[in-house]
């Protein structure tokens, strides 16, 4: 996130003579980045410097004028520029002794609620800001309003912690309360902007006694209490809640503004002290306010400072440097934290509490970091490691695997195509898994899109229905699915998916390709075969079946073979059990020097015989059945080519005649097939 930081309104902070130029370069250099500097003619005729600065998420304490004056003091000064950081100090804010107005009642009924404070203020004077106010702020591109809500908005911008105003009169006629709840689904609220939202359930809210919601805290104020030229009288607020929270209901309904941005990221609750002050100070010099009631402070969970003991050693061991103990002291120092060292024995350590402000401080590497970034990265020693470089690769054997298939694919006229992991309802139930057994992401980037898939399949579908190029048109795609695991992190599994027009004898016998390619079936199509046929009873398979094959005496479940609507055909394969049957290269067999004897024997079939089956059950009829391959269907005849071959002769007709009629019998007896012509 970005944040623009005139020059003038920063020297208020940081009493230094360095150039905007030399800012800006030391600041990258071990901060913030300063991305630019824009120069602006202001209105009477000067000019100002506005920085242009990029602050990382976990530094929600730069994102300020107070901050980044802070950080630039600490940097300045080791750089060798004179710097020092000006830490403005306000009176304590004093009840007027004629003003007194009651607080609202304030209820809490959610324990997400870090800290609240507020102050009722009195006889406020709607104005025209002061331009020094409307200039810096128009330098920040925030839009000048009136007076009160320029002053709440400067402050946030100065010190770094948002903060609200209600008109107290508004508040007072709707109940006199402020529930704050976590709210439910469906109930209506209007925000300043004057936009309809609806509460989609679990987002903070204030509700009035009259049931209304007042405020989407830590967000956006709503109409019904934003104050207006008619405010008299107005209740000063500052929230912290759980940041959990506020991004929910920014996210949920699509506000994102500053205030939802910093109390997102956790700003310091104890930050809400200085900020009441200074805006109150404000209040009654601009708008010549008067404060009427006691301050209000609910902090009912003060953290204990986070102590972290650092090892001298481990700063040498991480820098590769020995940095004295003075030089490690001076910039924890510097930083704003508490440091004692402590001596035990031979071993030195460091006791160091950093401030409320640094929620990114926890552990001794952190602080190691720290002292890094300030010593200057660039004053480190610049040797490199030894020994090889980590690196976080994928799984070899199956990265080389997905590589050779694309390729082969390709060159048997197979185009690869890509889709996206998220899909719609539509194509989530057509995987054949229902929308509860699917991830469903909070925030997707189309909201049609909203399922992570599980299968490959109704992606292929949609591109071919949309994009259809020939009659027999083939594609594949390789790709993760995602399967949800209770109490656990989602399953991820690599599979191909083919989806093809072409006829389920065609597409099988590609896919035989492909397994010849990595040496996997030696005898052809006999050792793939399909098991456990299942009608239909899916949303878009007519037939499904699995895959498997043969190795050794084990069979090895590939995937699943499907007919579908419209004459098509796929195939789904599961990458790391065919990763388990690959060969590098093709087995040696010896040679067999007798003759084969090749002959075609057609059978008419039931439609209830499984092919695979048949063929499968046949090729075991004898030992000198060499192959037993499908040639052709019309109707319900098959025909089959049968290899005979003996490893010790050459056949004749009448060794091979007895064989025969094995074959015929088996067929007969087992699948009641019918033998087409004689033998």
């Amino acid at each position: 996130m970005n944040i623009l930081i005139p020059h003038s309104w920063l020297k208020e902070h940081l009493s230094t003579k360095t150039k905007a130029k030399d800012i800006q370069k030391y600041l990258s250099l071990s901060g913030p980045s300063v991305e630019k500097i824009n120069t602006v003619q202001l209105a009477d005729g000067s000019k100002d410097f506005v920085y242009d600065i990029e602050v990382s998420t976990n530094r929600v304490d730069m994102m300020s004028i107070e901050g980044i004056a802070r950080e630039a003091s600490t940097i300045l000064k080791r750089a060798g520029f004179s710097a020092r950081m000006i830490k403005k100090t306000w009176p304590e804010i004093q009840q007027h002794p004629q003003q007194r107005l009651a607080l609202p009642e304030i209820i809490y009924e959610t324990d997400h609620i870090r800290r609240v404070m507020a102050v009722v203020l009195t006889d406020i004077t709607q104005q025209d800001s002061p331009q020094y106010i409307k200039s810096r702020l128009q330098l920040v591109e925030i839009n000048v309003h009136d007076l009160v809500v320029d002053i709440s908005n400067y402050v946030t911008h100065e010190l770094g912690h948002p903060c609200h105003v209600f008109d107290y009169d508004k508040i007072m006629k709707m109940g006199g309360k402020i529930i704050i709840k976590e709210a439910k689904p469906g109930k209506e609220f209007v925000t300043l902007d004057e936009e309809i939202h609806r509460t989609v359930g679990g987002e903070i809210i204030f509700e009035s006694g009259s049931g209304e919601i007042i405020d989407l805290p830590a967000v956006k104020g709503t109409l019904n209490t934003g104050v207006d030229q008619d405010t008299k009288n107005i209740l000063f607020w500052i929230e912290s809640l759980d940041p959990h929270k506020v991004r929910h209901a920014s996210m949920a309904h699509a506000i994102r503004t500053m205030a939802a941005q910093l109390n997102e990221k956790s700003v310091d609750p104890y930050l809400a002290d200085r900020v009441l002050k200074y805006a109150t100070y404000l209040l009654e010099k601009l708008a010549k306010a008067k404060v009427a009631s006691p301050v209000y402070d609910y902090f009912p969970d003060r953290k204990k400072a986070n102590k972290i003991i650092l090892n001298n050693q481990s700063i040498e061991n991480y820098l590769g440097i020995k940095l004295p103990n003075s030089e490690v002291i001076s910039i924890l120092r510097d930083l704003d934290c508490q440091v004692k060292l402590i001596k035990q024995k031979q071993e030195e350590k460091f006791e160091i509490i950093a401030p409320t402000y640094r929620s990114d401080l926890e552990i001794p590497a952190d602080i190691i970091e720290e002292v890094a970034r300030i010593y200057g990265y660039h004053n480190l020693p610049s040797q490199l490691m030894t020994g090889a470089i980590p690196t976080d690769r994928p799984d070899q054997k199956l990265f080389d695997l997905e590589k050779r298939l694309k390729q082969f694919l390709a060159n048997i006229a197979w185009q690869e195509v890509y889709s996206y992991s998220l899909v719609n309802e539509t194509e989530a139930e057509m995987s054949g898994y229902s929308l509860d057994k699917h991830l469903k992401l909070q925030n997707p980037l189309k909201e049609e899109n909203t399922y992570l898939r599980r299968s490959i399949l109704p992606s292929l579908i949609s591109i071919m229905q949309n994009d259809n190029q020939s009659d027999n048109w083939q594609i594949f795609e390789i790709a993760k699915l995602y399967h949800p695991q209770k109490n656990d992190l989602l399953k991820q599994e690599n599979y191909l998916s083919m989806l093809s027009q072409k006829s389920f004898r065609q597409v099988k016998g590609d896919f035989a390709l492909v397994l010849e390619h990595f040496f996997i079936l030696k005898k052809k199509e006999s050792e793939l075969f399909v098991e456990e046929i299942m009608a239909k009873n899916h949303a878009i398979y007519q037939q499904s079946a699995k895959l498997l094959i043969k190795k050794g005496k084990e069979r090895i479940f590939l995937g699943y073979l499907h007919v579908l609507d419209k004459n098509l055909t796929a195939i789904e394969i599961k990458l790391n059990n065919l990763l388990k049957v690959v060969n590098s290269y093709p087995n040696y067999q010896k040679s067999n020097q007798h003759s084969t004897i090749i002959e075609q024997l057609t059978f008419t079939l039931k439609k209830q015989v499984a092919v695979g089956d048949f063929i499968n059950t046949l090729l075991k009829t004898n030992r000198k059945i060499k192959d037993f391959s499908l040639l052709n269907i019309y109707k319900n005849n098959y025909t089959f080519t049968i290899i005979y071959q003996d490893q010790n002769k050459n056949l004749s007709n009448e060794d091979v005649e007895p064989i025969r009629q094995s074959v015929v019998a088996v067929a007969e007896k087992k699948f009641q097939a019918q033998l087409v012509g004689k033998i």
